[in-house]
């Protein structure tokens, strides 16, 4: 895959297609070669506007065809995009702080003049500039390389085959970059792809049929309840629009249950795992997966592993050429001067090359005993336990272990059975690992956007700063023995 030839790859394609669905349900379509029209006259507009090689654009719009065009014809001109998310207040300095050449904010365009960027001499292989959050929930900006763009796109093709018979479909913003790998994978090969607002998605894959989604796994614990609610007797790959080849998650851990849900229906739904720092590190195929790993390592040799499990990447494509409008001590926390990039997560290898991630070092939780446990791995302890739907592990303010519980069903008889078996898991586990309080939600706040963070990752701080606030220091003198219960709801928190 190479990003110079991307526009004369899709320029004579009169039946691959791109479609818009908007807000309302209304729709929009255009053919490869009609998308290449669209772009040269807006690179005729970035022309007249003076925007040239190394100049930068500014986008913070929703998802489109109009999106993806900009971007196409920023890069036809040999510009850079940065794009902002729509949660980015727009205000009167904007351009001039962010060194912008022109602004595409919504349906209006702002040419500002060309001025040097914050970020300083744009290198030759700077793609785009881009924002991302981790569990922290607080944004990075990323400098994002051609070469490394290319690199993970080649990959992605070869390892699940995608061909110009794939119709993708993407729902979350395209100001994140994972999205845009998408839209210029499927422009490389010539499939179809189909833009869908979050909040119609579920008609959108029923209508549009698409052969594979990247998503969070708040949207398949949706696509699971979904379907088990509304849609009785219908095989879930018929749910999911009949032709569905594959289904991959990342971005955050999914439930075993989901998993297995899915399988169970026949549908391949595939665990695996990247960085937009790194670029995508393992993943599983149709070919070779295994359920609760991310998948093998696609890059054996870039991969460092820790004494203490943490991984390390030195490949020499990273996806990104490191941070900006970050401090350099904050930088260099992840990009070392040697190029290694330091994930920041746990994980181990089974004997066939599996990867299953243990957790993220922020979220390693020390007790007071000054043991150190992962809440993932606890996690996985207690999720058997008969009526549990979902477990959060959270530090309490006594410097032990909680969860938040999502019951299958909220009942006082319900809770009393989710107590019941906790206690019974927690008599045969170590002291340290035991659970010493419970509070329940009735809403998983892992489909709570109060919980989540921009790119839909479970904020243990939040929900830590919930259950505290529920529980408080009210904790049993026994960690062998549950017998705090939170009534409240996360709803009425």
């Amino acid at each position: 895959m190479n990003l110079a030839d991307l526009t004369d790859r899709y320029r004579d394609r009169r039946t691959a297609r791109i479609v818009e669905i908007d807000a309302a349900g209304q729709r929009r379509e255009l053919t490869h070669a009609e998308l290449a029209e669209a772009v040269d006259e807006r690179v005729g507009r970035l022309r007249a506007a003076g925007v040239g090689p190394g100049d930068v654009v500014g986008i913070r719009a929703g998802n489109s065809i109009d999106w993806v065009v900009w971007d196409l014809a920023v890069l036809a001109r040999g510009a850079v995009l940065q794009a902002f998310g729509d949660e980015t207040t727009i205000d009167a300095g904007f351009a001039d702080r962010h060194g912008l050449a022109l602004l595409v904010d919504g349906d209006r365009v702002h040419p500002t003049g060309r001025r040097p960027h914050p970020v300083g001499e744009i290198p030759p292989d700077l793609h785009s500039l881009v924002y991302s959050s981790g569990t922290s929930g607080t944004l990075k900006g990323l400098r994002i390389s051609r070469a490394g763009t290319e690199y993970v796109i080649s990959r992605f093709v070869d390892a699940f085959a995608v061909t110009p018979a794939d119709r993708h479909l993407i729902f979350l913003p395209l100001a994140n970059y994972q999205q845009r790998l998408s839209v210029y994978c499927c422009l490389w090969v010539g499939a179809d792809l189909v833009l869908a607002p979050y909040q119609r998605v579920f008609t959108a894959i029923r209508q549009e049929q698409p052969t594979f989604v990247i998503a969070p796994p708040v949207f398949y614990d949706a696509a699971r309840q979904l379907h088990a609610r509304s849609a009785a007797g219908t095989p879930l790959p018929e749910f999911l629009g009949g032709r569905m080849r594959f289904m991959i998650t990342g971005m955050a851990p999914i439930s075993r249950a989901t998993l297995d849900a899915f399988w169970a229906g026949g549908v391949r739904l595939l665990e695996a795992y990247g960085m937009t720092e790194s670029g995508m590190i393992a993943w599983n195929t149709a070919d070779a997966h295994r359920l609760g790993t991310v998948g093998r390592l696609i890059d054996p040799d870039a991969v460092e592993f820790l004494p203490d499990g943490e991984l390390l990447i030195r490949r020499p494509a990273p996806l990104s050429l490191g941070y900006f409008d970050v401090p350099a001590e904050v930088a260099g926390e992840t990009f070392r001067p040697d190029g290694t990039i330091v994930t920041g997560d746990y994980g181990r290898l089974d004997s066939d090359g599996f990867l299953t991630l243990v957790g993220r070092k922020k979220d390693v939780i020390t007790l007071g005993n000054g043991r150190k446990v992962h809440p993932a791995e606890i996690e996985a302890r207690f999720t058997g336990v008969p009526g549990v739907a979902d477990l959060i592990v959270v530090p309490t303010r006594s410097h032990r272990l909680g969860a938040i519980v999502t019951p299958t069903a909220d009942s006082p008889e319900q809770r009393t059975a989710v107590r019941d078996g906790v206690e019974r898991v927690n008599t045969g586990l170590p002291s340290h690992e035991r659970l010493a309080a419970v509070a329940f939600s009735a809403t998983p706040l892992r489909g709570d956007p109060r919980f989540l963070t921009a790119n839909l990752k479970l904020s243990r701080t939040a929900a830590a700063d919930w259950f505290a606030d529920h529980v408080g220091a009210d904790e049993p003198a026994d960690s062998a023995r549950v017998a705090v219960d939170a009534p409240a709801q996360a709803g009425s928190a």
